[in-house]
């Protein structure tokens, strides 16, 4: 016998309203396991949602445009299994009366199976001081949002059903307290009035994505937030280059491409274990440091839909051809918008790579909350004093950007001169 089944979207704990940008299917398809039902666009990444498992499409209950959170419905496929026998319903209460049920807001989303579940009322808990905010009723993306805002969530009112704390919420009271005079934790530029630059000539006016607008405000808040100095530098990796070469056809045969970034990736999570505090990040009162004890580098990556930075897990575990492998598929999943939330979330570290298109030196904003971001330049050949003589070598130049509450500037010296020395010893990084 057959049996109807109602996927729901999945892996979004941490996203809310996510987009609906494309329906894949249409009703009557007959779908295999694993097949895109719909393409999301999240915060950071366009992404196709599978199907769990194959059968017929009876019903769709998204379209493009919609918005969606996690347990969603998306669509309802019939399969062939085994009749399930449905449990009985649990007899309902004489006692109860109509005028007791509360009435459910139009805003609330309904999912299947809302019509037999009991309505649970929760009197909203008054505002308290504590910081962890254990007593607020939010989602884990809001309690993250108004945590990277220096937002106490638990003085928060909420809004939403049974006194949920949503996003537009820890915006208001943002904005409450700036016009109360309240210092805010982020400049605003509200009442800054933009020119008419149609006066001066013909303009056009072309919208932003929503990865570049949410990048917009995510790296505005990391700049604001975070008292940024770099320090730059230049390796010698000279003997690096001439040990990519050596490997560059064995790593080629088992399908990668070996470039520099690998052994720099390497040689950065070396780094980070010998300097802890790079490798943390400042918790939400400033009041201490949470040093990780994993080692996970985002990469940033430019696509045609703007800057995203996936994450390459446990590189301390790895070996450089291993690296240049999964190096190459993530870049490759990046461009072809196929990321999931979770492949860029966790990073300890970040490095931004310029190098294949120019430049020397340059400023990167840290990719918060993490507390250092590695840029990485164009290589020079350039004449340079070694023991006494003046050789040719080929040097790298690099930036390292860093939170100041968290790295003072001796510290960060010794970081990328230490980096530096990890790089001019490539057979180093392959033990």
């Amino acid at each position: 016998m057959s049996e109807e089944i109602t996927i729901t979207a999945t892996d979004l704990e941490d996203f809310e309203d996510v987009d609906v940008v494309e329906v894949l299917v249409t009703v009557g398809d007959n779908i295999a396991e694993n097949q895109p039902l719909v393409t999301l666009e999240s915060d950071k990444a366009m992404m196709e949602f599978p199907s769990p498992q194959a059968g017929i499409v009876k019903s769709i209950a998204v379209a493009v445009g919609d918005k969606i959170n996690q347990g969603d419905p998306l669509v309802t496929v019939e399969n062939n299994v085994a009749a399930v026998t449905p449990e009985p319903e649990q007899p309902k209460d004489k006692t109860d009366s109509s005028n007791d049920k509360p009435e459910k807001k139009a805003s609330e989303k309904k999912t299947p199976t809302d019509e037999n579940k009991p309505v649970i009322i929760q009197e909203p808990k008054p505002a308290t001081v504590k910081s962890t905010g254990d007593d607020a009723y939010a989602s884990p993306a809001v309690r993250k949002y108004a945590s990277e805002l220096g937002v106490d969530i638990t003085a928060v009112p909420g809004s939403a059903g049974q006194g949920r704390v949503v996003k537009e919420d820890v915006q208001g009271f943002v904005k409450q307290n700036l016009t109360s005079g309240r210092q805010s934790p982020e400049r605003t530029n509200s009442n800054y009035t933009m020119p008419d630059f149609g006066q001066f000539g013909p303009v056009e006016e072309v919208a932003l994505n929503k990865l570049k607008q949410v990048s917009a405000q995510h790296l505005s808040h990391a700049w604001h937030t975070a008292p940024h100095v770099t320090q730059f530098d230049e390796a010698d990796i000279t003997e690096l280059e001439s040990a990519r070469k050596q490997l560059k056809q064995q790593v080629e045969a088992e399908g990668a491409k070996l470039t520099m970034l690998p052994f720099i990736i390497k040689a950065l999570a070396k780094t980070m274990a010998e300097y802890p505090d790079f490798n943390a990040s400042v918790n939400a009162s400033v009041t201490a440091l949470i040093r990780k004890k994993y080692f996970h580098i985002g990469i940033a990556v430019d696509t045609p839909r703007g800057l995203v930075v996936p994450v390459i897990r446990n590189v301390d575990d790895k070996k450089i051809p291993v690296l240049a492998k999964e190096l190459m598929e993530v870049s490759e999943k990046a461009r072809a918008g196929k990321l999931t939330p979770k492949d860029m979330q966790g990073g300890c570290m970040s490095i931004s790579s310029i190098g294949g298109i120019g430049g020397q030196h340059f400023t990167p904003i840290i990719n918060y909350p993490e507390v250092a971001i590695l840029g990485v330049s164009r290589t020079q050949n350039k004449l340079v004093k070694v023991k006494e003589k003046i050789v040719e070598r080929l040097m790298l130049p690099l930036s390292l950007s860093y939170d100041h509450r968290a790295i003072d500037g001796v510290a960060a010296v010794k970081f990328i001169t230490s980096l530096k020395t990890r790089l001019s010893d490539p057979w180093s990084l392959m033990l």
